[in-house]
C-alpha cells in the first residue's frame, strides 16, 4: 500500500496506520468480509468495505470519536483516523454493509 501513495503524499505512514485501524475494526467487530479500495488523489481516499450494517453508535463514533480511558485496551482507532485524516465519513451499501473513508 505505501507504493500506491508514495509519490502522492509527502508520508505513507499515516495512511497505512488509518487504514490498518479500519481493516481492524472490521476483523474484530463486524466479522464479515473486507474490502480496501484506494483511490490516489490528490486526495488520497481510502474506503474499508464490509457487509455490517452501521449502527447508530458507531454513526455517532464516526463524527465525534471519543478517546477511552488511559487504562483501556482498545477504542482508539476511530480517534486516531479523524485526527490524521483531513475528511472522514460512512456510506451505507443498499442492501447491507457500509464503506468507512477516509481522505488524507
Amino acid at each position: 500500500m505505501a507504493r500506491a501513495v508514495h509519490d502522492v503524499v509527502d508520508d505513507a505512514e499515516p495512511v497505512l496506520l488509518m487504514t490498518s485501524e479500519l481493516v481492524t475494526n472490521v476483523v474484530l467487530h463486524a466479522n464479515t468480509d473486507v474490502t480496501v479500495s484506494i483511490t490516489r488523489g490528490p486526495p488520497v481516499r481510502v474506503e474499508v468495505s464490509d457487509g455490517a450494517a452501521a449502527t447508530d453508535a458507531f454513526r455517532e463514533l464516526i463524527g465525534a470519536p471519543a478517546m477511552p480511558r488511559p487504562s483501556s485496551t482498545g477504542g482508539r482507532g476511530l480517534a486516531f483516523v479523524t485526527a490524521l485524516a483531513s475528511r472522514v465519513g460512512l456510506d451505507d451499501v443498499p442492501g447491507g454493509g457500509k464503506v468507512v473513508w477516509f481522505e488524507y
